[in-house]
């Protein structure tokens, strides 16, 4: 079975998880206890801040795109299609 793709918008997600996790990275410090407390223990719990989930929201908002605007531009590919294939019959006829 093959793989399913990731889009652009996942792409984008997890780059910023990457960032984040960049970021959250603590550098250890030698500490004078022997034994790590419970909190070093345990796992961290996912706090993502407010700044991160902006931005997502900013992100799949330009990836979403106006019908009106994907309506003109097909609508500016049919003409110039049609103004090429005309073109072509007018020199096919022209030179035949």
């Amino acid at each position: 079975m093959a793989k399913k793709r990731k889009t652009r918008q996942e792409k984008i997600i997890l780059q910023l998880k990457r960032e984040l996790a960049k970021k959250s990275q603590i550098p250890v410090s030698i500490s004078t206890k022997s034994k790590p407390s419970q909190e070093a223990i345990s796992k961290p719990k996912k706090i993502e801040p407010k700044q991160a989930r902006i931005t997502k929201k900013a992100d799949i908002s330009t990836l979403s795109f106006d019908p009106k605007l994907i309506r003109r531009d097909l609508i500016k590919t049919l003409i110039l299609s049609l103004v090429v294939i005309s073109l072509e019959l007018m020199l096919y006829l022209a030179l035949r």
